[in-house]
């Protein structure tokens, strides 16, 4: 699943175009925090102003990719996959949630890692890192909730994919979440008794999420078309009738 979603994404221009647009404003937000230890002559503090950043960063990167697991690379072929559907369902799903997490996530967490050279102390960049690892994984929990199909082998309805409104919903939403994470975070930092307690939330909430995506994979029933539920309209006559 790992290699069929890089792939899918190697081969359509289209899936680059959409995926590159959510990399630009990544690697915009790295060049500027970067530019910010620059300034500092690589010894500023970790505050609010490389916390945020970096998870905004994590935030796209996996909402975007999730983005476009959406629209269909070359829907005629997907009968290749129907035929040879060998394995239960939870291991394509699980196969997703591997290609979020290492075509995604993974990139998204080592290109927040470089600006971290310019702060200090170590220690609590090393511990941003790490809750920032934990919030990657959620988010691809979160992506991978009502989902059962293959990335790129699945129709689409048109018009159901905005992304207009899908990037300033995130905007808006995430980065209400993101301050108050970091918020958090600035009175926990050095505290090894407080992060810890911070650390054991956020896996439980991550392992939670994993428990429900993995309960629903097992009676989950992969999917390749989508289609609008059926709405049957009566006339409301059956009573004048008997009248």
């Amino acid at each position: 699943m790992v290699r069929f979603t890089a792939r899918g994404l190697g081969r359509s221009r289209h899936h680059r175009v959409i995926y590159a647009f959510w990399w630009a404003i990544i690697f915009a937000i790295a060049v500027s925090t970067l530019r910010s230890g620059w300034a500092g002559r690589w010894r500023l503090p970790v505050t609010q102003a490389y916390m945020m950043p970096t998870l905004t960063m994590m935030g796209l990167a996996v909402v975007g990719l999730r983005s476009v697991f959406s629209l269909p690379v070359s829907l005629n072929a997907n009968w290749v996959l129907r035929v040879t559907q060998l394995n239960p369902p939870q291991q394509y799903i699980a196969g997703a949630r591997r290609a979020l997490l290492l075509l995604s996530a993974g990139p998204a967490w080592g290109l927040a890692a470089l600006p971290g050279l310019g702060f200090r102390p170590w220690g609590h960049v090393a511990e941003h890192l790490a809750v920032l690892a934990v919030v990657g994984w959620i988010l691809a929990e979160l992506c991978l909730l009502g989902v059962s199909k293959i990335p790129f082998a699945c129709s689409y309805l048109p018009g159901k994919t905005n992304l207009q409104y899908l990037f300033w919903g995130l905007a808006v939403g995430f980065l209400v979440v993101a301050i108050s994470l970091a918020d958090e975070e600035m009175r926990v930092l050095g505290n090894p008794l407080k992060f810890g307690a911070m650390m054991g939330v956020l896996a439980a909430v991550e392992a939670g999420l994993w428990m429900v995506n993995r309960q629903r994979a097992k009676s989950a029933v992969l999917y390749y078309e989508e289609m609008e539920p059926e709405v049957i309209t009566t006339l409301g006559i059956g009573g004048w009738v008997e009248g």
